[in-house]
């Protein structure tokens, strides 16, 4: 797949996040510091991420846009090194990106109401 733009990721975020109340601000600012890490990328390092930034990360992988990866290689001496990694879930976030948009009404109280009685 291509390389991740900052359009259609912008897309995806508004259609999740922005549907749960996030500013469109702050989903554009969320969608730039996601693109920081991976650049052209596809992954990114665990290990360059502080403690709150891979909180973020953790908030991603719940709406299916990134997933963990870890990788296990021998190096000399016969030990191992542990790699891991956070990859993007492209087929999620295209999905979400070109998702329709649909417009919930908010229920009719009224029918409530007399449903009851």
């Amino acid at each position: 797949m291509a390389v991740m733009t900052r359009e259609i990721l912008i897309k995806a975020l508004e259609k999740t996040y922005g549907r749960k109340g996030m500013a469109h601000g702050d989903v554009e600012d969320l969608c730039d510091f996601v693109l920081s890490f991976f650049g052209y990328d596809d992954y990114v390092l665990d290990n360059t991420l502080s403690a709150p930034e891979r909180d973020i990360f953790y908030n991603l992988e719940e709406f299916g846009f990134l997933e963990p990866h870890r990788e296990e290689v021998n190096i000399f001496r016969g030990k191992t090194w542990r790699v891991n990694q956070w990859v993007y879930k492209k087929s999620n976030i295209y999905k979400a990106a070109n998702a329709p948009v649909v417009e919930e009404e908010p229920p009719n109280i009224y029918d409530e109401i007399f449903k009851e009685m």
